[in-house]
């Protein structure tokens, strides 16, 4: 039995989770845009669908001839200029009035953060109130979100994926600053081999 460890990100909407299987035959139905965003349990960021190719068993549609330096720097920018998360640095506090878990801001998108903690205190579909200071926002901010995932593979980043459901504009307009600047940057080293 395969486990749903696969998220999708298209069209400005994260969905999943879905089983590799599932999402191979979403691909090779043509119901990813060719432009979309995976992530697996286990890894730290966003990734191109083209990087997961070999992950998800699907033949390479672009062919196996080896791209030239300019024809990969050319790729390597679009994927950075499309990417949904900036890599973070700081402290997030998560609870539920009732338990509270302090963990480290892995990644952030206008939509949601990974918190990487190992406090397993919360369940999937809980709706929970956050408190973000990180690195590369002007200011602290608060949020609601509900638990999508929680990461329980050590060799990753232990953790919870969270959506936001209550976020002020103000925030989401500091984060979405934060998602562009680091694609000016390039910082986005994850996406180089």
């Amino acid at each position: 039995m395969s486990e749903q460890v696969w998220y999708l990100y298209q069209n400005g909407q994260q969905v999943g989770p879905f089983e590799t299987q599932q999402v191979s035959q979403l691909f090779l139905n043509n119901m990813i845009a060719k432009d979309g965003y995976i992530f697996k349990v286990g890894w730290k960021d966003w990734r191109p669908i083209e990087e997961g190719y070999e992950a998800l068993g699907i033949p390479n549609p672009n062919g196996s001839a080896p791209l030239t330096q300019e024809e990969y720097k050319k790729q390597v920018e679009k994927r950075l200029e499309g990417a949904p998360r900036a890599t973070i640095n700081g402290r997030v506090v998560v609870h539920n009035n009732g338990q509270l878990t302090i963990g480290q801001g892995v990644n952030i998108s206008v939509g949601g953060i990974f918190v990487e903690t190992g406090d397993q205190i919360f369940t999937i579909g809980e709706s929970l109130k956050l408190s973000v200071r990180c690195d590369g926002l002007p200011k602290a901010f608060n949020a609601e979100a509900s638990v999508i995932r929680f990461n329980t593979d050590t060799r990753f980043p232990v953790g919870y994926g969270l959506k936001f459901t209550k976020i002020e504009p103000v925030a989401q307009t500091s984060i979405q600053q934060l998602v562009d600047d680091a694609n000016r940057r390039g910082d986005r080293g994850r996406f180089v081999k």
